[in-house]
């Protein structure tokens, strides 16, 4: 059963839900090429016509050289005899191949250009919707189906605007000229080829819903079993500290067992059942064969004719029973478009107000009778009030999900308020720029981030034009100045997207130091030395307490030992503060800050 559910599931995942609007907004976009559009219709038409009329030029030749050898009487060699009644065919023939070929490579060309430009308009779309996007969005939506939107998506499309569609159209047209002049020639074997047709599309039909189960089937076992690779070597430590390479073993083998038994069944698909509807296929140039043979002994028709007819069933027999692959890849484009533009409907942030966040230097935060909750439904924050000084040190301490990070995200401005206000240096950050407004704050989080370039370069990422002399500044208060010297190119070392060479609390000191270099009047400190072992974070909170003067700072912390300095300790709790004030003051109320802080030397003793 749990199967048969999968299957589903992937067959449903490429079936549009609304596809006459989204195959109207895709058309919409591909309007904005309407020229190269109407070049490629064109070319088609005049490709299939020429394609069309190829079998009647080679009937023609086959008919005129029948007549001349009926009539040959020797007085004219049989060469010279051949070449004056066959040139003309030949010409004919060779003027249509060579113009059938010039339009499809005309129209190959132009459909390929067509396609990229496509994809590449959504992308350039997709990446400015990103950065347009609340942080909100992201929390919702995993990393990996955001991805899938820009990556599995748009190649679906991609695809089917170079494959899938320029085949659906020449075979409509081929189909369409190839009909019309078989039932000119002859309506009687015309009649016969629309019945084999008939009987193959049927058969086309059903065993390409059998083998659109065998590739779900093969894609989700696939699936299954990269996943399950990826979760073994990436937790290759924890299975062997837990002695479970045996049972990881076993459940590897099982699914790769399920992968070969359905990468089995999707080859035989490949190979075997559609090999024998091609053969079904061809039993309407059997019956052409056979009917028009006894019609040309009869005299009801020429020779020539026969021929053609057998190309023209060549000619349909194979678009027709390609319909299904054809369906099926636009049928995928459409749902992979339909996922895409719900990307793109997503709601944005609200647009910037043109306020100056220039005058931001004192760092005077207030939090006035604000609100928020994630969703509509629970409100995490009711109506909190705060006001920060200038160059006050602020700690937010308290239990995990309580809040601590909210407070500094509505202040960052990634989340809108439900209620309220919050200032910085009297002005509503509502009214400001993000962008200006965040260049004063600097951040650092738990989750260290650096991108593929120099070490230089990432410390720079916040200030591209500064000089060396302050890049090495800063590292040097954030005490990574003496580590990057020791790597082989020193600054100029280049970190990878893995960061060789370069160790979790070291990339979190370049981190630091990317904070320090911009130089912002607010400083925020999530967890920021949670990754750096104690001598260097003693080392790090010097630096700090000496970067940190006219500067107001948030610092969040699980290691309360670490804060024991600040100017003001907000504890929260459930959104709310429940306690505020100096460290000394908290300890002598003897509530929840007091617990919290002898709990950690309780753990230590046990």
């Amino acid at each position: 059963m749990a199967k048969d559910k999968k299957k589903q599931n992937i067959t449903h995942e490429d079936i549009p839900q609304n596809t006459k609007a989204t195959a109207k907004r895709l058309l919409n976009r591909l309007g904005r090429q309407k020229r190269n559009l109407i070049i490629i219709v064109v070319a088609t038409l005049l490709s299939s016509a020429a394609f069309t009329a190829l079998p009647l030029a080679v009937g023609k030749g086959i008919d005129a050289l029948v007549a001349a050898i009926r009539s040959y009487d020797g007085s004219v060699g049989i060469v010279e005899t051949a070449l004056q009644v066959l040139w003309l065919p030949v010409v004919l023939i060779l003027a249509s191949a060579l113009i059938s070929g010039l339009l499809a490579y005309l129209q190959q060309y132009l459909i390929a250009s067509v396609g990229e430009e496509l994809t590449l308009s959504f992308r350039r779309d997709i990446s400015a919707k990103l950065h347009r996007l609340p942080l909100r969005y992201f929390d919702i939506h995993k990393t990996g189906e955001v991805m899938s939107r820009v990556t599995n998506d748009l190649e679906k499309v991609s695809a089917a605007m170079q494959e899938g569609l320029p085949q659906f159209i020449s075979s409509v047209f081929t189909v369409l000229f190839a009909a019309i002049t078989m039932l000119v020639l002859s309506p009687v074997l015309f009649a016969v080829v629309v019945v084999s047709l008939l009987v193959s599309m049927v058969a086309t039909g059903f065993v390409s819903t059998l083998a659109q189960r065998a590739y779900g089937e093969n894609l989700a076992s696939m699936g299954a079993l990269t996943g399950k690779i990826e979760e073994i070597y990436a937790g290759n430590r924890v299975v062997k500290v837990f002695n479970q390479q045996q049972a990881m073993l076993a459940a590897a083998e099982e699914l790769n067992e399920r992968q070969y038994r359905a990468q089995r069944n999707a080859q035989f698909s490949d190979f075997t059942i559609y090999p024998t509807i091609r053969a079904l296929g061809q039993l309407g140039f059997i019956a052409t064969a056979v009917l028009g043979g006894g019609m040309a002994l009869g005299g009801a028709i020429t020779l020539g004719t026969v021929q053609a007819f057998l190309q023209y069933v060549n000619q349909i027999s194979e678009p027709v029973t390609e319909t299904a692959y054809v369906v099926t890849s636009l049928q995928a484009a459409i749902a992979g478009a339909e996922r895409v533009f719900a990307l793109l409907d997503e709601e944005e942030e609200r647009p910037d107000k043109r306020g100056n966040a220039g005058s931001i230097s004192q760092g005077h935060v207030m939090f006035r009778d604000v609100r928020f909750g994630y969703t509509s439904e629970k409100t995490l924050i009711k109506d909190l009030n705060l006001e920060v000084h200038p160059n006050e040190m602020v700690a937010i301490v308290g239990p995990t999900g309580g809040g601590k990070t909210t407070l500094v995200n509505l202040l960052m401005r990634f989340y809108e308020l439900n209620g309220g206000s919050i200032t910085i240096d009297g002005q509503n950050i509502t009214d400001l720029p993000r962008s200006n407004m965040r260049r004063h704050i600097g951040m650092v989080l738990q989750d260290t981030w650096l991108f593929e370039g120099t070490i230089a370069e990432n410390i720079a990422y916040g200030k591209r034009d500064a000089a060396r002399e302050e890049i090495v500044a800063a590292a040097k208060a954030a005490c990574c100045d003496h580590f990057i010297r020791t790597l082989p190119q020193g600054y100029d070392t280049v970190l990878s997207g893995e960061a060789a060479g370069v160790s979790q609390g070291q990339m979190q000191l370049l981190t630091i130091a990317r904070a320090m270099l911009t130089d912002p009047a607010i400083l925020v400190l999530d967890e920021a030395t949670s990754s750096v072992d104690t001598r260097t974070e003693v080392e790090i909170q010097k630096a700090m307490a000496r970067l940190m003067k006219g500067k107001t700072s948030f610092v969040i912390a699980h290691r309360l030992s670490t804060i024991q300095n600040a100017d003001l300790i907000l504890v929260v709790r459930d959104g709310d503060i429940v306690e505020r004030g100096t460290h000394a003051e908290l300890l002598s109320m003897n509530g929840f800050y007091a617990d919290l802080y002898n709990s950690q030397f309780e753990a230590r003793v046990s």
